[in-house]
Parts: structure tokens; sequence; C-alpha cells
């Protein structure tokens, strides 16, 4: 900082904690809480330090550029990636370059990590891709909406008469999809870690992805805003596949679960450990729906869940009418780290080609 600069980017400290949780509130909305800021950061297993910069003017915290470090694996491949979240500015110090001085900061500080990737919105897209990002692909969501009336407020008027138009439409959905697996479901109020890693460690999967393992899984869905599920299917007593499902409670605005997680994340074939993934997969989606029959809106990953799956069973894409037109979906975003020139292949395979990544919700900062 000097006098012509009256900004100072540096590297979070402790004493910070509270005046990030101030910006977080005024600028992105909602009090998040001290056990909040510990999960996510201080406790990420992935990095030593709390990952985040800072830009102060005088004695103000005016804006934060925060990363979710995680670890990713293409193949036997494994590396270490960013995710940038909780990006913020104050208002009346916007427009003066700190976005772009904070992201470049942070390029220069983790420039030896692999890579970084973000799911920005389309307000936030154009400062992305002026900083070397680039698009792999449109994020699809599909949403499965079960009280209209919370995602339209303008339908509260008629309320009772839309609950049964849309609890009758997904009625009829479910009785005439395809007939499930015949598996046998164990059901958990926990992420049951090892078992999960376990049975994530069954496959290769030649796409970007988020290593499984027990370190993972123990601190990802450790998030204290939000609760977690597990159900598994076994197959004569052995775990054959799983899906773990997430709900945020709020006082205002609509109860969305979220289906967080799925495993085999690998499209069966008749060679493969999971022959029979999409009828099992749908026998989990079954009792997750069963489970879920109180929230709002269910939504689940478009990349990892067969799509006629999720159709069948009532689901929408927020690529396609009429969601699209009451959604903000977002991009996937990538770039290698360091400095250009910049090598944007990793175990032989594009970055920025969506056909190369396998994501579901859990990596993901939020939820």
């Amino acid at each position: 900082m000097t006098n012509s600069d009256p900004y100072e980017i540096r590297q979070y400290e402790p004493a910070d904690r509270d005046a990030f949780l101030d910006l977080f509130a005024d600028v992105l909305g909602g009090r998040m809480g001290t056990d909040w800021f510990t999960w996510k950061y201080e406790r990420n297993p992935y990095v030593n330090h709390v990952p985040i910069l800072v830009a102060q003017r005088d004695d103000e915290l005016v804006g934060a550029r925060a990363f979710f470090p995680l670890r990713l694996a293409a193949g036997d491949d494994e590396f270490s990636a960013f995710q940038p979240c909780d990006s913020m500015v104050r208002p009346e110090h916007q427009r003066r370059g700190l976005f772009t001085r904070l992201t470049e900061r942070a390029i220069d500080r983790y420039d030896d990590a692999d890579l970084f990737f973000n799911f920005p919105n389309h307000r936030s897209l154009p400062g992305n891709l002026k900083l070397g990002w680039r698009v792999a692909s449109e994020r699809e969501t599909y949403y499965r909406i079960q009280n209209p009336t919370a995602w339209l407020p303008q339908l509260e008027p008629v309320e009772p008469i839309v609950r049964s138009l849309a609890s009758g439409y997904v009625s009829i959905r479910d009785r005439f999809a395809d007939p499930t697996d015949a598996v046998e479901l164990s059901r958990y109020d926990r992420v049951p870690s090892s078992l999960l890693a376990t049975l994530a460690s069954s496959e290769t999967i030649p796409e970007f992805h988020v290593v499984r393992d027990e370190t993972f899984y123990e601190w990802r869905f450790a998030n204290p805003l939000w609760t977690y599920r597990t159900i598994v299917a076994t197959r004569d007593g052995a775990p054959v596949a799983a899906v773990v499902y997430g709900r945020r409670d709020r006082t205002s605005g609509p109860t969305v679960a979220r289906i967080l997680d799925v495993l085999p994340l690998a499209a069966g074939t008749s060679s493969s450990p999971f022959p029979s993934r999409q009828a099992t997969l749908a026998a989990l989606l079954d009792a997750v729906l069963r489970e879920t029959g109180d929230a709002d809106v269910i939504a689940a990953p478009g990349s990892v869940v067969p799509r006629s799956v999720l159709r069948s069973r009532g689901f929408h894409s927020d690529q396609r009418a009429p969601l699209k037109w009451g959604t903000s979906p977002s991009t996937h975003v990538v770039r290698p780290a360091g400095t250009p020139p910049l090598d944007w292949t990793r175990s032989g395979a594009q970055l920025a080609d969506g056909a190369n990544w396998r994501l579901a919700f859990c990596e993901v900062d939020s939820g």
C-alpha cells in the first residue's frame, strides 16, 4: 500500500476472521459463523494455512478471494487443485480492480499447484475469462420441483392447487419409472467414510475427478450447516453403489435437498465391476425420493446420474425450458496454475474439455 494506492493485498491472518465473516454477511448475505469458517478453511486437509487473500484499506477489510483446495485424479495421476470461492468486494470499493489484483496475487501465491477450477455464474464469468480461465462446459443440474410455490412465490395464492398438481405429476412419473434393480439398501445418518472410500477405490476413472478417500469424506461432509445421509446398495452382502444426499433447512426460501455424491462414478459396461449401474442407481434414487418427500426441490448432478433415470422420475434440466428461464446455471471453468505460456493438458487430456471431467456436487465449495 502506497500513498497513490490505498489498498493492501495480503495473505489472510488469524485476526481477520471476524472481519471476513462480517464482509461475507454484508456482501454475500447470511451470517455463516465461526464453526463454518473453521470447517471450510482452518481444517481443510490439503493445505497447511487458511487459503484466503484479502484486500485492506486503512483498518477495514474491503475484499477477499478465498479458495477451496482439493485433490484431483485422472487415472493413476493425482493433482493439487484450488477452487476459487467466496469472492467479495464491498460495493463502494468495486470497479477499482480489486478482484483482478486478488486473483493475480493468488495465481502467484499458488504457482506450485496444478490447476484452478470453479463454477462462476454469468456475472462473474467474464472476470475469470479475462484472467486466463477457459470454459470446459456448461454445468447441467436437474431439478425435481415438488413445491412450485416455493420456487415461484407468485403462485402462493393458489398454493393448495399447485401443490396437488405437482404431487400428482411426480407420483405419476414415479409410478411409470423403469423397475429398479433388486438390491438391498442400508441407510446411514452420516457419511461412512471408510465404506465409501473403499467403494470408490474399486474403480479407475480416466476423467478428472476428486480423490474420494477417507480424508476427503471425513472433512468434506463435516459442514455444520448441512445434514447428510447416505444410502448404500449391496448385492450378495457386498456394497456395489452409494448415494450421499444433504439438505440445509432455511428460515426463508425453498428447502432444497441435493444429491451430493454418487458411487460408482464410472459408467457401467458389460465388462466393468458394475454392469447394472443404471438400475442400481435408480433404486438408490427412488430411496432418496421417498426420504425427501417434504423438500420443496431436489437437485441432482446431470453428469453422474443417468439422465434417463432422472427424467423418468420427474427431474428437469436447468438448460432447457422452462427451468432455464428461472434458474442461474453455472459454468465449469478451468485454468492451469502458473504464468503463461500455460500447459493445458494433464495426463494427456485437455483440461478445458468437459468430456474429460466427472463431477458430482461434492466438488463444489457449498453444500
